[in-house]
């Protein structure tokens, strides 16, 4: 897949998978959200979804984009939960940053976990650290699929 450069680049990309403008995937969203709820609450991580991820979510779930056909890696726009060590990593690094994060979707090659916060930033938690991606969707997925990240901790409080 090529570096995304432009709006109309990752729209194009997104459009590949499934999107279109005005998507809503409506109570479908509801589902998923209350399932990662409750798994990161059964480590013991209480999370909750802001304006923002919200919005996000009902316009992306279950869209499956990709990243680099060798090996074979999507982005998967969806919450989710891979690793059950990552609730607390993600809770560690939302204290960090001094606000709350939420899942929106993950990689399939390593289960690595694209997060939003409260105020529509994007964040990425791999395990070769936390980054962040963007201030919002379109810096955040140019980011994503150049492997241009900054690191997380410049963002901390």
């Amino acid at each position: 897949m090529p570096i995304l450069h432009t709006k109309e680049e990752v729209d194009a990309w997104l459009t590949e998978a499934g999107w279109h403008p005005g998507r809503d995937v409506g109570e479908e969203a509801f589902e998923v959200i209350k399932t990662v709820i409750e798994r990161y609450r059964s480590y013991g991580v209480e999370i909750e979804p802001s304006d923002h991820s919200l919005a996000f979510i009902r316009e992306h779930s279950f869209l499956r984009a990709v990243i680099d056909t060798a090996p074979e890696n999507f982005a998967i726009f969806t919450p989710h939960l891979a690793f059950k060590g990552d609730a607390e990593e993600i809770s560690e690094l939302a204290a960090d940053l001094g606000v709350q994060l939420f899942p929106v979707g993950y990689d399939t090659y390593d289960g690595s976990t694209l997060l939003m916060d409260t105020n529509g930033r994007f964040f990425f938690s791999h395990h070769t650290g936390a980054y962040h991606l963007g201030r919002e969707k379109y810096e955040a997925l140019m980011s994503l699929m150049s492997s241009e990240m900054e690191d997380a901790e410049d963002y901390f409080v």
